[in-house]
């Protein structure tokens, strides 16, 4: 039970969380590189002695055949699982394969730098289509209009022997076939021409001493310059050729043309476990494809086990209508497939695939772009896209709190009584930390009624928003103000369902409590499906408490639904606090009960910036100096308990227009934060 001036004991929810990290998600567009692309019509030849073809880019997927030393293949995608390795993408028979790069040798273009020459689109009346590539099986990026004159950069040959220039087209690499190119001299000072090789997943690190260092057109010190790259500055290596001299020089997207380093000042690296992108602001960003499951069960929740197989153990339960991002699928000892999902950031959980609809989603291009607008840490949109795929009405809101999360972190856990843990939980969530743990006794201090000071890990896997960003957790981020056009006494009457609220009748004209608490709502501008959830979280489903009886001798007839000012003292207990607050301000039914209690929720919290559950329990939208000060509760999960409450006011329904503020600190760890 808490309190709002001063938290009370709260009973334990389990809550569900799936920390959804898309370790198995893959890209599904051409990579770019220097002239070639690793996508649609590109030829891979196997190089291992025989490899496995999975069903999706990892070892952690299903084996679906085999492919023998030499066979080829063509390339339709890319792919690359949790340690950054890539995968290449194929039609296997009737399916899509995927098999590991480090077994796969890509039959690749060479191409001829070339400058000092200029190319005029030469067809007869049609214009010419611009290739991704040098061959007439990559992406068709535009077209160039007769007559329109563009600088050749390179030249390659496809399969067939046909000679494609290279250009830049609208900040890109680009490739127009020579059979429609009518070429001319500029007079360029160079006559260098160089064979550039292509590269991949390399990253160049300016090593000069202190001067930035010239990046120039070509592969050589005579080619023009095209301006400088500070020491320390990174970027990505898209190919290598070597001047006359033999120096080698790295080629780079400098400013949507082709550029040349000369290797003497970098540093190069492997990248591949680096997603962040290259250095060309015109590269568009790669779509995301990743796989969901759904549950369907008809009543009873979805037992999830810890391994694939009935006889494991129990980690939990999802409802229907949960959803989960699958990251891999395994036979149990009868062939029933059984889904992975990542039951929390450290333990993975197993679901039967006969209660599970699955079905593969492609990020959304245009939420791509508003995640990266609103500020979303790319550490969020994982579990931003799979929640947006399967809810495409619901808003994601970034809540840039303008306040460092050590510094949050720090405050949260400096007094031991600020957030508790119930007497039930694990003994290692208690912190042992000087004022909550006496190690010479081995007791800990204890408050609210038996709780126990939680430790600083658990706070932090609480606090950390990441953890929750899944359909049960993220209910917690929802706002709190009243909206009719998603409220109403249907979806109150979902949350109260099973609880002492289905059966009982509140008076004063109500039929039911969905009806009197929806009133309530609209009334005090509160979401009824949260007022709802909090009685439910202060009461428990039974309701047995004295303080919404009614009968307790000396304030008959008076009810405290949100247990305010219900604490203990020194010389009352925590019911007549409550009681004695409620008749002072008048609280002689349920109705003036619970609107009471509203109304000063409004006053003291939703317009107070706290307006949802994750805020009122964690005061971080007032500056730091607020921090872990007026919370609504000590319950460290109570934020998280709540939200899995109202989720019930929506079931599976993804059509609401449900609003979500989702915190971001300044200089969140790298890591989603454990549950240890």
């Amino acid at each position: 039970m808490s309190t709002i001036k001063n938290a009370q004991i709260f009973r334990i929810f389990t809550i569900i969380l799936a920390v959804i990290m898309f370790s198995a998600a893959f890209t599904v567009l051409s990579l770019q590189r220097d002239g070639y692309a690793y996508g649609t019509g590109e030829t891979g030849q196997i190089t291992a002695s025989s490899l496995y073809v999975r069903s999706g880019p990892g070892t952690n997927y299903s084996k679906i055949g085999t492919m023998k030393k030499g066979k080829t293949f063509t390339v339709t995608g890319t792919g690359k699982d949790r340690s950054g390795v890539t995968w290449y993408k194929m039609r296997y028979g009737s399916k899509n394969g995927y098999v590991s790069s480090k077994y796969v040798y890509i039959k690749q273009h060479s191409v001829t730098a070339v400058s000092g020459t200029k190319g005029t689109i030469n067809t007869k009346k049609d214009p010419l289509t611009v290739r991704s590539g040098p061959g007439s099986s990559y992406s068709r990026l535009g077209s160039l209009a007769k007559g329109k004159t563009f600088d050749i950069t390179g030249k390659a040959t496809d399969g067939s022997g046909v000679i494609w220039y290279r250009l830049t087209y609208n900040g890109k690499t680009g490739y127009v076939s020579s059979s429609y190119v009518r070429t001319s001299s500029t007079g360029s000072s160079s006559s260098e021409s160089t064979t550039v090789t292509p590269t991949t997943n390399l990253k160049g690190t300016v090593n000069t001493k202190s001067d930035p260092l010239t990046v120039r057109s070509g592969a050589g010190a005579t080619y023009s310059r095209l301006g400088t790259l500070a020491k320390g500055k990174t970027f990505d290596i898209t190919g290598q050729a070597s001047d006359s001299k033999g120096v080698v020089w790295y080629q780079l997207n400098y400013n949507g043309k082709k550029g040349f380093v000369s290797s003497q000042y970098v540093k190069a690296t492997d990248g591949s476990s680096n997603n962040s992108g290259t250095t060309d602001p015109g590269q568009d960003s790669n779509e995301i494809t990743f796989q969901v499951g759904t549950v369907t069960t008809s009543s009873s929740p979805l037992n999830v086990r810890s391994g694939a197989g009935s006889s494991y153990s129990k980690l939990g339960t999802l409802a229907k209508g949960a959803t989960v991002l699958v990251t891999g699928s395994v036979n149990d000892k009868n062939g029933k497939a059984w889904y992975k999902y990542q039951f929390t950031s450290s333990k993975d959980g197993y679901i039967c695939s006969d209660y599970v609809k699955l079905q593969t989603v492609t990020s959304d291009s245009n939420f791509e772009s508003y995640m990266t607008a609103q500020g979303f840490p790319e550490s969020y949109k994982s579990g931003l896209r799979v929640l947006h795929a399967m809810h495409p009405n619901w808003t994601f809101k970034a809540l840039k709190l303008n306040i460092s999360w050590n510094d949050a972190l720090a405050k949260e856990t400096a007094e031991p009584h600020t957030n508790l843990v119930s007497p039930s939980s694990p003994v290692r969530y208690r912190s042992t930390e000087a004022g909550a743990y006496n190690a010479s006794t081995k007791t800990w201090s204890r408050a609210d009624g038996g709780w126990y000071p939680a430790s600083k890990k658990v706070v932090a896997y609480y606090m950390d928003p990441r953890n929750f960003l899944n359909d049960t957790g993220v209910y917690q981020f929802m706002t709190h103000s009243y909206d009719g056009s998603n409220q109403n006494a249907n979806t109150v009457a979902a949350v109260v369902k099973g609880t002492f609220m289905e059966t009982r009748k509140p008076g004063g004209g109500y039929s039911n409590y969905a009806s009197l608490i929806n009133a309530v709502g609209k009334a005090s501008n509160v979401n009824p499906n949260v007022l709802a959830a909090m009685i439910v979280q202060e009461q428990g489903s039974k309701g047995t408490s004295s303080l919404i009886s009614g009968t307790v001798s000396g304030y008959k007839g008076y009810y405290n639904f949100f247990n305010v000012n219900a604490y203990e003292t020194s010389s009352r207990d925590k019911i007549t606090n409550g009681l004695i607050y409620a008749k002072n301000h008048g609280w002689n039914s349920v109705y003036s009960s619970i609107k009471g209690g509203a109304d000063f929720y409004y006053r003291d919290y939703v317009s107070k910036k706290q307006n949802t559950y994750y805020l009122k329990k964690f005061n971080v939208n007032n500056g730091l100096s607020t921090v872990a000060t007026h919370q609504y509760m000590t319950n460290v999960q109570g934020a998280a308990g709540e939200g899995t409450l109202v989720r019930k006011a929506f079931g599976s329904d993804s059509s609401s227009a449900v609003t979500f503020e989702i915190p971001v600190y300044n200089s969140m760890p790298s890591s989603i934060c454990p549950l240890p």
